[in-house]
């Protein structure tokens, strides 16, 4: 490894809490060895730049670094570009493939761009949920004082009370002043497990939404870097770190929102196509959003495995860029 990259890692990570992390330091000497060797040294620039301020913003850098790594390993003869001169406002990565260009525009998620405390609760309620074996919906209201301790004993009521038949409304912790409510629907299809149908605060505001609102919001960003159409020559892609967030809030952002309606006691699903791929102004704009979620949990430098939402009027493109971009999964509008 030479010394120059060894010294750039140990500074990037300088202001981070893998400032002293020995491997982490040598993975990132690698990454940004391999990065110089297939002509990106802009890249590993911005990056120690970035590291030079205050260090806010090194996750974002460390996250298209990342990326970058990948795609070399996918395709080690290609060409990368990263923000190329000659565009109103440079795409962050631009890869010349044949008669096709690929146009990269890359969003880091994080944590902190949405409710984290309760949205954190009711991801944990949701994955605990699915541990219960019971073909029903739940659907959940949660009080101001809910807590993370409540988790697992309003885990434990559901799943207490999902073996019954009983369609009353149940309430948690306390009958006068309740923590939480919750009530079972049964599906017009069979599921696997028990379901999150819905989740909401006592006030009515729809906790599942926050997160939508976010990616939305940070696609929209995003999307400005393509003042081109979408065609077989110029293939438009929004890429994203997006460890936190679940398959199913991504293809609402893109797709739209599954629509549930009772009837009787039986709810229906319907996908209303108003998301992203289905807008007028983006709507002939945009091939596909890939999600990265890091494949080594919990480190700083680390491979990605890739998602493909693929906007359903470009569905032949997938196969395309699945292999140029080395893409794992491809999920369509007719998964959701």
């Amino acid at each position: 490894m030479i010394p120059l990259f060894q010294k750039s890692a140990e500074e990037v990570l300088s202001k981070t809490r893998y400032s002293n992390n020995e491997s982490e330091i040598k993975n990132l000497a690698e990454q940004m060895e391999l990065v110089d060797q297939h002509s990106m040294s802009t890249l590993n620039q911005t990056l120690l730049q970035n590291a030079g301020g205050s260090g806010r913003n090194v996750p974002d850098f460390i996250a298209e670094h990342n990326f970058v790594a990948d795609l070399i390993r996918n395709d080690p003869q290609g060409v990368f570009l990263y923000e190329p001169t000659g565009y109103i406002r440079p795409p962050d990565f631009v890869l010349p493939r044949e008669s096709t260009t690929y146009f990269l525009q890359m969003k880091r998620l994080s944590d902190g761009e949405f409710d984290n405390r309760r949205n954190n609760m009711v991801r944990r309620i949701k994955t605990r949920l699915e541990t219960i074996a019971v073909s029903k919906f739940v659907c959940i209201h949660l009080a101001e004082d809910f807590s993370e301790q409540d988790v697992e004993p309003l885990v434990s009521l559901i799943a207490a009370e999902a073996q019954k038949a009983n369609e009353s409304e149940y309430l948690y912790h306390d009958d006068i002043c309740p923590k939480a409510t919750f009530t079972f629907v049964n599906p017009n299809n069979s599921l696997p497990f028990l379901t999150l149908g819905g989740s909401a605060d006592m006030n009515g505001r729809d906790l599942t939404d926050e997160a939508i609102v976010q990616i939305r919001a940070s696609f929209d960003k995003a999307i400005g870097a393509f003042t081109w159409d979408n065609d077989l020559e110029n293939v438009n892609l929004i890429v994203i770190e997006a460890d936190q967030y679940d398959d199913s809030d991504l293809s609402q952002a893109v797709f739209g929102e599954e629509i549930y309606s009772i009837r009787g006691r039986t709810m229906i699903s319907s996908l209303e196509r108003e998301g992203h791929f289905y807008q007028p102004q983006y709507i002939d704009k945009l091939c596909g959003v890939i999600a990265l979620r890091r494949v080594q949990s919990g480190s700083f430098i680390t491979s990605y495995r890739k998602t493909l939402f693929i906007n359903e009027r470009f569905e032949s493109y997938a196969a395309e860029v699945q292999r140029v971009l080395g893409i794992d999964d491809v999920i369509t509008v007719d998964d959701c």
